[in-house]
């Protein structure tokens, strides 16, 4: 029976912990502010990163950029309040699926990262950049 109370007073501390940070806002969710910052911290991440071509989602929370010179692109992805930062090399994406409203759904060839979805607004830009992450399938 002890087992219980302490189980219950544990999952009620742990409760209340969470509401408080909600309530107070002390959890500020990341943001990938431009396509510049999207560069800035690939840069920072893999020195010498030369930044060709990218694109930002329209909600801030994903980036692809293309590496200058080199078939590699770089994916940023927002989880919480950190940025993720992979380097797609040929063999490591599974799928880019375009949807409707110029989005595309990217899933990897790497088991520990979540299937990402990049809303891009522009159908035709959209259909781009999934021809090139397809083209880095295995």
């Amino acid at each position: 029976m002890v087992l219980i109370w302490v189980l219950l007073g544990s999952v009620l501390g742990i409760t209340a912990m969470v509401a408080a940070n909600h309530y107070l806002g002390l959890h500020t969710p990341a943001v990938i502010a431009s396509l510049e910052d999207a560069k800035r911290k690939l840069d920072i991440d893999n020195v010498g990163f030369r930044a060709g071509a990218g694109v930002l989602a329209e909600d801030g929370r994903s980036a692809l950029v293309e590496e200058a010179g080199a078939a590699r692109i770089g994916l940023l992805s927002t989880q919480g309040d950190t940025v993720v930062i992979r380097y797609l090399d040929p063999g490591s994406v599974r799928a880019a699926r375009m949807e409707e409203g110029g989005a595309i759904t990217l899933s990897l060839n790497d088991f520990t990262f979540a299937p990402v979805r990049l809303g891009l607004g522009d159908a035709g830009e959209a259909r781009i950049w999934a021809d090139k992450l397809n083209a880095l399938q295995a």
